[in-house]
């Protein structure tokens, strides 16, 4: 009897001992911290991946904004050639050739104004200042502006009207230099209409000052 007891004694011990060590397990941090870091670790190889993934979209949004640079410098440099051929109102591009130039600001010769009014519109103003400085620095030149209004209102209203018009146009012309004997006014009221028809888009082109050189 008692050499079973002392047979039973140690393996009741071994058992909890057992028992204890597998509870240690299964409540020890560590194991389940390495549980963890194993998921971790397939965690991070996803994030890896991801972060692969992200690298790759660096660089391609890199490589994407190398390209809309180099075309923004494709565009811009088209602009500055547009930019270049519409001359500014310098003196290098003041030339008697411009007036024939399409490219040259020279060639917009058409002022137009709203509605019963003789004020410039301020969109204009640089095309008057440029024939301004031409007329300035030629002074041979020898310039008509011929202004127009739209049906509506009496002929003789129309004739004072367009007379105005053109008259607002020499004024700005004098400030830049122009000489009040190069240039001539004169108002057609609506006698000479370039658009035909009835209604806002005809009488809006109509509703102009018109630059003629003499012999340009």
């Amino acid at each position: 009897m008692n050499l079973n007891i002392k047979l039973i004694i140690p393996m009741s011990i071994g058992f909890l001992i057992l028992a204890g060590c597998s509870q240690q397990v299964q409540n020890d941090p560590n194991a389940g911290v390495a549980v963890s870091s194993g998921g971790t670790t397939i965690n991070s190889s996803g994030s890896g991946a991801n972060r692969g993934s992200k690298k790759s979209n660096v660089k391609s949004a890199a490589e994407s904004n190398v390209r809309n640079k180099k075309n923004r410098g494709g565009t811009g440099r088209r602009g500055g050639g547009s930019a270049a051929n519409m001359n500014r109102a310098d003196g290098s591009d003041l030339t008697l050739s411009g007036l024939k130039d399409p490219n040259n600001l020279l060639s917009q010769r058409i002022i137009y104004f709203d509605y019963d009014k003789a004020a410039i519109r301020p969109e204009f103003m640089v095309v008057i200042n440029t024939h301004a400085k031409l007329a300035a620095k030629f002074p041979q030149l020898r310039m008509r502006l011929e202004g127009h209004a739209d049906e509506r209102g009496s002929r003789e209203y129309n004739v004072a009207l367009s007379e105005n018009r053109a008259k607002s146009v020499k004024r700005i012309m004098g400030t830049q230099g122009a000489r009040a004997s190069q240039i001539r006014t004169i108002g057609y009221g609506e006698e000479v209409p370039i658009v035909a028809g009835k209604g806002e888009r005809s009488w809006q082109k109509n509703r102009r000052v018109e630059i003629k050189y003499d012999k340009y």
